[in-house]
């Protein structure tokens, strides 16, 4: 599909891109080292530090259109009120200690608990973990409709643009151009509702042109089905992003607060991102889910008011894409590089090795989701599924368990969770097995988790 676009929607557009690649240029320029270069100098006040999480935290927004296209409120709860949960378990249990661990990434903490073993299988899944598969075929999915070119093709050049500004400016120009994206995908996001109740009508064309089920806590799916979202949401406690800012923050208050600060205003965008989802099901029945928002958009929005739509849909994938990019890439070069191949490695050398992981990281994720776009809600199950199983167990056991811990419990659970989640994952879509298929795969990989740290740990107390 293709949407018709004015001058001035396109100069909105353009405006945009320009202005990213001057903020990584700019930033560039600043940059004095490494942990200038991976945190910002650790100085994220408190409106740059939920202008950055909230926009990086967004980025599934075609996922979710797809979601609430086809299943309604359904949405609101599965990537919503689950997450929120998360969030504030995070907020109050979790923020204070990273920013005080002083710690730079996810296996910085894995290695604290559990060793280097642990350090050097976390890197690993926390590297495909934070391969941005999902969001760059979201891109790509926009770039198709604005410019009416193949998706393969939108998702190489929305790659190879988002690998350019990340790479100059580091998470400084990650940081100021996710603020910049917070306001564009808010405005934008908020602009569709009031013009959709204009143009189409309030809440009796909705019931009257949508399944009864869009307006059930399940969407009809199993309760199964909705409950393994509410697993997959704790992957928040175990989501390097989040980390990252944490460590990037001033100080554990602003870290906590801006926390409880981006709940607010990702409830706001959800109520909206929902209700557009259902707008569209009603006014397009038969379309392919993952153009519902820019069907929608077409159909309502008056030239400009377009353009800026148009612009926050893609402010909010990119600020994502670019993040994912920024954390992989931290990985590869501090994690591996540093930590592993050459621990006396220099700030400058991190630096650049950190450049050349963003350019590895983004012709992965590229090339990923070239072979699996075919729906991004399944892809962003599949992965969510894996890193819940992964290490959502070993990371929560390290921060809370009160009692004395073998070392090798933390690896041991990670190896459990990801091989028995990839089991049930290839035993249902591979081979095809009746029974397996009924069974989501994060269940049985986190209670292999749970069960080979609790196995691993047995008698720790007496060799501690």
């Amino acid at each position: 599909m293709t949407v018709s676009f004015t001058f001035l929607d396109y100069s909105i557009m353009v405006a945009y891109f320009i202005a990213l690649i001057g903020i990584g240029y700019g930033c560039s320029r600043r940059i004095k080292g490494m942990e200038s270069y991976i945190l910002a100098g650790r100085q994220l006040t408190l409106p740059l530090f939920v202008g950055t999480l909230v926009s990086t935290w967004y980025g599934g927004i075609i996922g979710v259109g797809e979601i609430s296209y086809e299943a309604g409120i359904y949405n609101w709860v599965t990537q919503g009120l689950f997450w929120y949960i998360s969030y504030i378990i995070f907020a109050f249990f979790l923020a204070a200690r990273l920013r005080e661990s002083n710690q730079y990434t996810l296996p910085d903490q894995l290695e604290i608990f559990y060793g280097k073993p642990a350090r050097k299988l976390g890197l690993v899944l926390n590297f495909f973990n934070m391969v941005p598969i999902v969001y760059v075929i979201s891109l790509g999915v926009m770039i198709e409709v604005l410019f009416g070119i193949p998706l393969p093709t939108g998702i190489v050049l929305g790659g190879i643009f988002c690998i350019l500004y990340t790479w100059m400016g580091g998470f400084p120009a990650d940081v100021y151009t996710d603020f910049l994206q917070f306001f564009l995908m808010c405005i934008g996001v908020a602009l569709i509702i009031p013009f959709c109740f204009i143009k189409l009508g309030g809440w009796a064309y909705l019931t009257s042109h949508t399944p009864a089920s869009h307006f059930t806590w399940t969407g009809g799916y199993p309760i199964a089905e909705l409950l393994v979202w509410g697993f997959i949401a704790l992957s928040t406690l175990v989501d390097p992003t989040f980390y990252q800012r944490c460590y990037a923050a001033q100080n554990a208050k602003i870290a906590k607060k801006g926390i409880i600060l981006s709940v607010l205003f990702w409830m706001l965008f959800d109520v909206c991102t929902t209700f557009a989802g259902i707008y569209a099901r009603a006014a397009f029945p038969e379309i392919d889910p993952k153009h519902a928002y820019p069907m929608l958009a077409n159909l309502v929005l008056p030239p400009v008011m377009k353009g800026i739509f148009f612009t926050g849909m893609l402010a909010t994938i990119m600020s994502t894409v670019d993040s994912y990019f920024f954390v992989a890439a931290t990985t590869l070069s501090r994690d591996l590089y540093q930590k592993i191949i050459h621990p006396q490695a220099s700030d400058r050398q991190v630096v650049w090795m950190t450049r050349v992981g963003i350019l590895v990281t983004g012709t992965v994720a590229i090339f990923l989701a070239l072979g699996l776009y075919e729906s991004i809600k399944a892809v962003w199950k599949l992965f969510g599924s894996l890193s819940a199983a992964t290490m959502l167990v070993p990371l929560m056991m390290g921060f809370w368990f009160k009692g004395p811990i073998r070392k090798e419990a933390g690896v041991y659970a990670m190896w459990a969770g990801f091989i028995m989640g990839a089991i049930f994952y290839s035993g249902d879509k591979f081979f095809h097995i009746a029974w397996i298929a009924k069974i989501e795969p994060l269940y049985p990989g986190m209670l292999a988790s749970l069960a080979a740290f609790l196995l691993a740990n047995r008698g720790a107390r007496r060799r501690v």
